[in-house]
């Protein structure tokens, strides 16, 4: 079974939970991939930071519940975990407030034995898959060291999958977000953005535009995105349009295209075809719009 190394954020979760109370939860976009991708049945570990505090102990204690390795989170001390609070409007779509500007995560690549020893650690796994929000979440310098990190895995035979996932509040503009995200694209096998992504950082509204301008890229798989009914997938030169059943009665998009994100890659690495890949992303975000939160109950899975 291949090996994928997720690396990313993970947050502690509030969520209504009826009347005035609100329930305790976790996710993070790269992490809920990790963990749908896990359910699936990858072999999965996440590459991450964490404080030395209870919630911080109570996270990595849900990870493993979950199926997720955890070996190679690193902890800091005096850290404690970042916080956001999800709202869903009538047709269950989400929005967020976050309180992350201490998150453990923006220390992962400082300076230590954890950063020395990170090499040797990816050269385990078949492929490696980041986000946008990964980026960001890094200051300038560990943004470069970790891209460094990736051209090196990359060049050393492993599969790289990335995820735009543009969020503006955490760049300084749209500028800055399309620059790094550019360097990532260029050292990605695999690239999922969405429509929605795109257009907001630099006003691709259409698949054949947005196409056209990631055709000189040496990325050989490109899954474009557009909300519920489509996507496209551009694959060794050729394009593949992809109808997708719907999802009725949505409650929570919270994690949809995470979960996307799992079940194709789960299906990719697993030599599934990228159509059928698709399908698989979409039946499992069909399921999870349909519960509260990003993580949904286990026995809910398709």
């Amino acid at each position: 079974m291949p090996r994928l190394a997720a690396v990313g954020e993970c947050m502690l979760e509030l969520r209504g939970s009826g009347g005035n109370g609100l329930a305790l939860g976790y996710g993070g976009d790269v992490f809920n991939t990790a963990l749908y991708a896990s359910r699936l049945g990858l072999e999965v570990s996440f590459l991450s930071a964490v404080g030395d505090d209870y919630y911080s102990r109570w996270l990595i204690k849900r990870w493993r519940a979950d199926g997720v390795d955890c070996a190679h989170v690193r902890e800091i001390a005096g850290a404690t975990p970042a916080l956001y609070i999800i709202r869903t409007d009538a047709e269950g779509e989400r929005s967020f407030t976050y309180w992350r500007s201490a998150s453990p995560f923006r220390h992962w690549l400082d300076e230590g034995g954890y950063v020395e020893k990170l090499a040797g650690v990816l050269s385990g796994f078949d492929a490696v898959y980041f986000s946008g929000i990964t980026l960001a979440m890094l200051d300038e310098a560990a943004k470069q060291s970790w891209l460094d990190r990736v051209e090196a895995f990359r060049s050393d035979g492993g599969l790289v999958a990335f995820d735009p996932n543009y969020r503006p509040v955490l760049w300084s503009d749209s500028g800055e977000a399309g620059f790094w995200i550019d360097q990532a694209y260029a050292r990605a096998d695999v690239i999922l953005p969405s429509i929605e992504d795109e257009s907001n950082i630099r006003g691709q509204t259409e698949p054949d535009a947005l196409l056209a301008s990631l055709a000189a890229l040496s990325a050989t798989e490109i899954v474009i995105k557009r909300g519920t009914s489509t996507c496209v997938v551009f694959h060794n030169g050729r394009r593949i349009d992809i109808s997708i059943r719907q999802a009725p009665n949505a409650i929570d998009t919270t994690a949809a295209g995470d979960s996307f994100n799992a079940g194709y890659l789960q299906a990719r690495l697993t030599g599934q075809p990228p159509r059928e890949a698709a399908q698989r992303g979409a039946d499992l975000a069909a399921k999870v719009v349909r519960h509260p939160g990003a993580i949904i109950p286990i026995e809910a899975m398709p």
